[in-house]
């Protein structure tokens, strides 16, 4: 690493450690798992605010524990995400070997083994500067250009002069470019294929994003004389058909009437002097409003976009330069001002407003999917507003209907890269102007209760073979919850893997049904990863255990809590543990929780107590009984109650060691 970074970027304890969510960790999974099938370049899809700089630390993270000479090269296309990626791998491996290579942070580093650069400061390196490269990482991929000979294809063929097996793996939340369709797709793409995908709606429905409201707006753009080109409006046509003085004016006035109760704007702009008018349409009005243009210097924008997260700035409108790389949570209103036909644009610009605000306190890696989505709900951001002003929804429709989905998941539609002018896909609620779906009859917005008239269904008596007997499956009820009348857990060894790894076999009867789930405490990688995060879904303290002995000695003391109710899932001819509800005083005992010795605990085996193997020889069980009354008894400060107890484990030791009884 260059002289300098450790200032910049905290290498932080690993206590500090990221905590990996389940699509995260599937995500993980399913890159290792095309490669390890013989894959070449994935493709993953996640939406804008899930964490793709957490998945990428966790893929460096494996790469370099499963193949420690392996070396790696992250491009990004700002700095911001520079920073942003670095960070995320340090808090995950403080001591990683990382380097960085990026102008905007004044760092130029080419030889560490695992290099986060800039495309536009390194795609003139030879293949040969950068050192040998195994595996390239690209965020916001959609930026690669499907073909052609663009700053990240020239990196990657000079790459491969020196490496030809050279693995790229490409992450972005719009998998797609206009002038190109699907990344995954076509003759001379870069990418194999979508390998996992998490959109909005999963986000939204997980509670790990806000969600999206969409009104109608009054005030509309005449683009009857706007030329397309390549699939999009022309530049130049589109500022002066949507940049008119009334027009802006009009908007100004609806962004201000229905953003009075919102705290943080962003406004996407035709152009720079589009831009320019509407924020000084809204100051006139008296708003703090700015202004950041691909024309701002980077470190008045950087200000600029500070006093906006800091909430000194209500309104930043932008012209093209806050779609990517940009984050702050605190938007909760978009004013959709620049009419597009790129699908991939229209998500872009709606991530920008889906990060949540939990309330102060609130721990969402601990809580559950329907806690997250009640924290939103009642915190100072709910939803964020979305003002179409350019009808961008109604022409590319719901934005979570919107998401490619990965080869291996259920089969949808992909969505067109670029629509037409003319293409309708959503329609406005008559009485609220909430914009749906053109599927949905009922109002989504809350406590507008209007419902469009269903049509009719026809009866056709003609019968037709190649008529579906439905248009489409209904969807399948909710997993019961089952209630939990006990739960048990034990040491598990494979019977024919006797070496590997042990796991943490954990039972739960349901009645004259009992369900198991294993839980890999002391394997590596995702596998670890899962094992920590089941540990938290228990409510367990930190870190988890680093073992399946420490897991089962504390969860015998009463550290994690006991589920009331479980959601088993039927995969095949399998079932899994997907999910689990507490009982309120269960919740209350295990945050009062204090934990206590081993040696104070009536219920741990004796051989816990002692400290020894369950196949302990007699003379070890007494001279572990003679080390622990030393320490232990109360003469030389100990408790009545650890003696009792190891009086007990001993008594119960001499008992399984010795082929004759005890002789008391």
């Amino acid at each position: 690493m260059m002289p300098g970074s450790d200032t910049l970027f905290e290498r932080r304890p690993a206590a500090a450690a990221l905590r990996s969510r389940a699509y995260q960790m599937e995500t993980v999974q399913a890159l290792l798992d095309y490669w390890r099938a013989g894959g070449g370049n994935p493709l993953v899809d996640l939406a804008t605010g899930t964490g793709k700089s957490v998945c990428i630390a966790q893929v460096i993270d494996l790469v370099l524990t499963e193949w420690p000479d392996m070396r790696v090269l992250v491009l990004v296309h700002v700095k911001e995400l520079v920073a942003q990626n670095v960070k995320a791998l340090l808090r995950l491996r403080p001591n990683a070997p990382v380097g960085i290579n990026a102008v905007g942070l004044g760092q130029r580093d080419r030889h560490a083994q695992v290099l986060f650069a800039s495309i536009q400061s390194v795609y003139r390196e030879d293949g040969y500067s950068l050192g040998k490269r195994d595996l390239v990482l690209i965020d916001e991929a959609h930026l690669v250009p499907k073909s052609g000979d663009g700053m990240y294809r020239t990196l990657v063929e000079k790459l491969r002069e020196r490496v030809p097996d050279l693995r790229v793996a490409g992450f972005t939340a719009t998998p797609y470019r206009l002038d190109s369709g699907r990344l995954d797709q076509g003759d001379d793409r870069l990418f194999d294929r979508i390998v996992y995908t998490y959109g909005i709606g999963d986000a939204v429905r997980d509670g790990w994003l806000a969600p999206l409201v969409s009104k109608a707006t009054l005030t509309g753009f005449d683009l009857s004389g706007v030329a397309r080109r390549g699939g999009e409006f022309v530049e130049g046509q589109l500022q002066a058909a949507v940049d008119q003085i009334d027009v802006t004016k009009a908007a100004c006035d609806e962004i201000v009437a229905l953003g009075r109760d919102r705290q943080s704007w962003l406004a996407f702009c035709a152009g720079v002097e589009h831009a320019l008018n509407v924020r000084n349409g809204l100051r006139a009005r008296g708003i703090a409003a700015e202004t950041v243009t691909g024309e701002t210097p980077a470190g008045e924008r950087d200000r600029l976009v500070a006093q906006f997260r800091e909430g000194r700035i209500r309104c930043l409108t932008n012209a093209m330069v806050l779609t990517t790389g940009f984050d702050a949570p605190g938007v909760d209103l978009i004013a959709m001002l620049r009419p597009t036909l790129s699908t991939g644009l229209y998500v872009q610009i709606l991530g920008r407003g889906t990060r949540p605000v939990y309330p102060d306190g609130f721990d969402a890696n601990e809580a559950t999917p329907e806690e997250r989505r009640v924290a939103i709900a009642e915190s100072v951001k709910a939803n964020c507003l979305v003002l179409d002003f350019a009808q961008n929804v109604l022409r590319h429709g719901p934005v979570d209907a919107l998401t490619p989905t990965a080869r291996s998941g259920p089969a949808r539609a992909a969505p067109e890269m670029a629509v037409k002018p003319e293409t309708v896909r959503a329609k406005a609620c008559p009485h609220c102007s909430t914009l749906v779906g053109l599927d949905e009859y009922a109002c989504t917005a809350p406590g507008c209760g209007f419902e469009w008239e269903r049509p009719v269904p026809k009866h056709d008596p003609v019968a037709d073979a190649e008529r579906p007997v439905m248009q489409g499956a209904p969807p399948p009820p909710p997993d019961p919850w089952v209630p939990v009348t006990g739960m048990g857990a034990a040491r598990h060894v494979k019977r024919f893997e006797p070496e590997a790894p042990p796991t943490l076999r954990v039972e739960y009867a349901c009645g004259f049904v009992s369900h198991a789930e294993w839980v890999c405490f002391e394997h590596r990688g995702v596998a670890r990863a899962k094992a920590e995060k089941w540990w938290r879904d228990m409510r367990g303290r930190q870190p988890a255990p680093a073992s399946v002995d420490e897991a089962l000695e504390r969860l015998e003391d009463g550290e994690l809590a006991r589920p009331s109710h479980i959601v088993v899932k039927r995969e095949g001819q399998f079932a899994r543990v997907a999910s689990r509800r507490f009982a309120p005083d269960e919740l209350a005992r295990v945050r009062a929780y204090a934990p206590r010795s081993v040696t104070e605990r009536e219920d741990a085996a004796w051989w816990r107590v002692l400290g020894l193997d369950p196949f302990a020889h007699e003379d070890e069980v007494r001279a572990a009984f003679r080390r622990l009354a030393r320490e232990h008894h109360p003469d030389h400060g100990g408790s009545h109650a650890a003696m009792t107890n190891i009086n007990r484990a001993y008594v119960e030791g001499l008992r399984a060691a010795s082929p004759t009884d005890v002789p008391f």
